[in-house]
């Protein structure tokens, strides 16, 4: 829908529009002007001039929903930009998928404005900026309140490092619940790099990188939205069931039903409980009769359900909905299980070695620091993902007890062991994180796959 359209939507929506009115508007807005058009424009009595100028500056002030149209278009630009990463968000623009809020609010010199959210039954993305005249670079955490049940959706943002003025991003996605009517935004806004306070320096002899980064910066100021979602974009998705029973490796897997909303489509699974391992992983993607292809989702969660313990399981993929294939086809070509049997990695940090690591994993090194030991593992890049986890937030001692692994870090390549230079490389990557606080010998870790398959010919799954 263009410009026009959409003026001439919500002009529909009025009781009584002059004729002159709506005449005037369609002239005065039409961006092919010619001079003829001009002159006609030019050839409008006085009165009516006037009256139709009145009546412009009434719907401006009196109905919000068209002053927001007059200056949409160069917001909906940079929308289509944010989202030109996904491709179920650029269908959602492109097909005027979108909602605008409009909600602008200013503390201590610092603007928020949520410009538009993308929404409908199980997934909201929110589209907002922050401008500031005294800070060049700001940034945000976002959190969001619901009403009633608080349970069962999963949120982040990607948005760091975006320019003040330039749209950033919020998105949640709802696992059980479905989104409500109404929920409050939250914004908490803090210097940026450039504008933030320097760390203070570590002291001399302190080679301790453990100390976790602070989740809760200075913040320059706080915002809250309420935002209320339009039902006719609340209400779209479409549930039907699948019931499809396949084998993966010898062991049994079904797909009990397919969901498909504007923002993505959901997968569920389940694993019949007599296999000898849970499904951890998939490598698929999806094809309408057309051969247009949806891969695994890149503006939502991957899979939930997926680890060792569950035999029920969820994958997000790219969305058809704006296609509207008639036929969808399920190809997998990976897999990856956690033997029901799999025991812990036992890891003996001074001598360097490790038991039971998962397949394609290696452990590259193990540090001991002021502040605990820092490992490293590196491990083989699997289809078209690149970087991912390989164990669980947790590890043992030989006693037993428990302690958490809060920070973790991945990178292309790795470091060659007896040069202690880095490799660079795209079929392997890195993951480091440090057993903090911890001088022990051994130590033990879940692993979060033990074996990988990879299908030379993708096994095919009637959806649709």
């Amino acid at each position: 829908m263009n410009r026009n359209e959409e003026y001439a939507v919500l002009l529909a929506e009025l009781d009584r529009t002059p004729e002159a009115l709506e005449y005037t508007v369609e002239r005065a807005l039409n961006r092919k002007n010619t001079s003829r058009k001009k002159w006609r424009f030019f050839g409008i009595p006085a009165g009516s001039l006037a009256a139709c100028f009145l009546g412009f500056m009434l719907l401006v002030n009196l109905f919000p929903p068209f002053a927001r149209a007059c200056g949409s278009v160069p917001i909906l630009r940079e929308l289509a930009k944010a989202v030109a990463w996904s491709p179920s968000l650029s269908a959602a623009v492109e097909n005027d998928y979108v909602q605008p809020i409009g909600q602008s609010q200013t503390v201590n010199g610092i603007t928020a404005t949520v410009e538009y959210v993308i929404v409908d039954m199980k997934q909201l993305n929110i589209y907002y900026t922050l401008d500031s005249r005294q800070y060049s670079q700001l940034e945000a955490n976002g959190d969001v309140l619901l009403p009633g049940e608080t349970g069962g959706w999963s949120g982040g943002s990607s948005s760091y490092g975006t320019p003040n003025g330039e749209l950033r991003s919020f998105r949640l996605d709802f696992i059980e619940l479905d989104i409500p009517e109404t929920l409050n935004f939250q914004l908490k806004v803090y210097a940026g790099r450039g504008d933030a306070e320097p760390a203070a320096p570590v002291p001399a002899g302190e080679d301790d990188p453990f100390s976790p980064v602070s989740d809760d910066p200075e913040y320059l100021a706080e915002f809250t939205f309420t935002l209320e979602f339009d039902p006719q974009f609340t209400a779209k998705g479409e549930i039907f069931p699948v019931e499809a029973v396949f084998e993966l490796d010898g062991r049994t897997v079904s797909i009990t039903e397919a969901e498909v909303y504007p923002t993505h489509m959901r997968l569920n699974l389940r694993t019949d409980t007599g296999n000898d391992a849970w499904l951890t992983g998939l490598e698929f993607y999806m094809e309408d009769e057309t051969g247009h292809q949806f891969r695994p989702t890149t503006n939502g969660l991957l899979s939930s359900g997926m680890t060792g313990g569950s035999d029920d399981s969820t994958v997000w993929l790219d969305s058809p909905y704006f296609e509207s294939s008639r036929k969808l086809t399920l190809h997998i070509t990976g897999a990856e299980w956690l033997a029901k049997s799999a025991p812990r990695v036992r890891l003996d940090l001074r001598q360097g070695t490790a038991e039971n690591l998962p397949e394609d994993v290696r452990f590259l090194k193990a540090e001991e620091l002021s502040g605990g030991w820092i490992i490293s593992f590196v491990a083989g890049i699997k289809g078209e993902h690149t970087m991912f986890g390989l164990f669980q937030h947790t590890f043992w001692d030989e006693t037993g007890q428990e302690y958490d692994i809060t920070q973790e870090s991945h990178t292309y390549g790795y470091i060659d062991r007896s040069t202690g230079e880095r490799v660079d490389s795209d079929s392997v990557f890195t993951t480091e994180f440090p057993l903090a606080g911890y001088h022990g010998d051994t130590a033990y870790l879940e692993p979060l796959f033990s074996s990988i398959s990879t299908f030379e010919t993708p096994i095919t799954i009637p959806i649709k």
